[in-house]
C-alpha cells in the first residue's frame, strides 16, 4: 500500500498491539522522550512497517539534515524520517512505534493515514510520550501526568485541575483522531524541573518507561538512565550549593513537592521566577569558566 504521504512496507502480523507515539519537536523538557525513543528502538531495530515522505511534511531549513564531511569532501547526507516501526520490550512483548520529527505541513492528512494504519494492523491502544517543564525540584523523583481521551487511563496518573487552553501538538491531533475511531488513547508527561529543563535530564526519561510500564505494560531498562541522571543530579547539587539564596529556593520547593504542591503563600517564588534565578546564576557560572 502507498499512499500521497506514507508507504507501507510490511504486514508485521501483531495482535492488538500497542502503539507507542515519540514524534521530536514539541513540548519535550529536559530530552525526556527523545532519550526514551533512543533506547526503545535503534534506526535499524525491529520491522519497518511503513515510511512517511518527509520532503512533504517536515521543513528542512528547520530541521536540516545532516552531512559528513572528509578532508572536505561531502559524503553522506543524513534525512530526517518519519517511520512506523515494529519493535519490542525487555519481555519480547512486540509493539508499534511511531518516530521521528513531528510533521511541519499537513498535520490532518498525516493524521487521516497514521489513522488508516491503526486500524489495518488493529491497534489496541495508543499512548504518546512527552515531558514539560513544571516548577517541581530536581531532588525529587520526576512526576507523571497525563491527558487523552481516555479517562481510565489518565486516572492512573492524574491529570492537570482546572480548565487550560495550551498550543497542541501532533500527540493531541492524533489522539481526537483516534477517539474518533473508538480507541483508547493517552499521553504521559514527565515533570522536568524549569531551571534543568534546557538541557538533558535523564531522570524524565526513566519516568516515562515507568509511565509505559503502567499504561501498556511495556517494560525498558531505566539503568543508564539512572546512572546519567545521579552524574546530572550531582552537577545540579554542585552548582546550587555555592549559592546560599538558591538553596533556600530550592529548599521551598522541596516543602511545596513534598506536601503536594500545596499553596505556602506569597512569599514563595512562582516556577518561573524560580526558573530565572537559577538559570540566570547557571548561565553566570559557565561564563566565569
Amino acid at each position: 500500500m502507498t499512499g500521497e504521504l506514507v508507504t507501507v512496507c510490511e504486514d508485521p502480523g501483531l495482535v492488538d498491539p500497542v502503539l507507542v507515539i515519540a514524534l521530536d519537536g514539541w513540548v519535550d523538557a529536559g530530552h525526556g522522550m527523545r532519550r526514551a525513543a533512543e533506547i526503545m528502538a535503534q534506526p535499524d531495530d525491529g520491522v519497518l512497517v511503513a515510511s512517511f515522505d518527509a520532503d512533504l511534511l517536515v521543513d528542512h531549513r528547520a530541521r536540516r539534515p545532516t552531512m559528513a564531511i572528509e578532508d572536505g569532501r561531502v559524503g553522506d547526507i543524513s534525512w530526517p524520517a518519519i517511520e512506523l516501526r515494529a519493535v519490542s520490550d525487555l519481555d519480547r512483548r512486540d509493539f508499534l512505534m511511531l518516530a521521528g520529527p513531528e510533521p511541519d505541513f499537513r498535520w490532518k492528512a498525516f493524521c487521516a493515514e497514521v489513522g488508516e494504519l491503526v486500524q489495518r494492523f488493529g491497534v489496541a491502544k495508543s499512548v504518546s510520550l512527552g515531558a514539560y517543564p513544571a516548577a517541581v525540584p530536581h531532588t525529587r523523583p520526576v512526576r507523571l501526568s497525563a491527558t487523552g481521551t481516555s479517562p481510565d487511563l489518565i486516572e492512573r496518573f492524574g491529570a492537570p485541575r482546572g480548565d487550560l487552553e495550551v498550543p497542541a501538538g501532533i500527540s493531541a491531533a492524533l489522539a481526537k483522531r483516534f477517539e474518533a475511531a473508538g480507541l483508547a488513547t493517552v499521553s504521559v508527561w514527565a515533570q522536568v524541573p524549569h531551571y534543568a529543563a534546557g538541557s538533558p535530564f535523564p531522570a524524565a526519561a526513566a519516568a516515562l518507561f515507568q509511565g509505559l510500564r503502567v499504561a501498556a505494560d511495556l517494560r525498558f531498562d531505566p539503568a543508564p538512565l539512572i546512572a546519567e541522571g545521579l552524574e546530572v543530579s550531582r552537577r545540579l547539587d554542585a552548582a546550587i550549593a555555592q549559592n546560599s539564596g538558591h538553596q533556600r529556593l530550592l529548599s521551598r520547593w522541596e516543602s511545596a513537592y513534598d506536601t503536594s504542591m500545596v499553596e505556602f503563600g506569597a512569599e514563595i517564588p512562582t516556577g518561573d521566577q524560580l526558573a530565572e534565578e537559577l538559570e540566570r546564576f547557571l548561565r553566570d557560572q559557565d561564563e566565569s569558566k
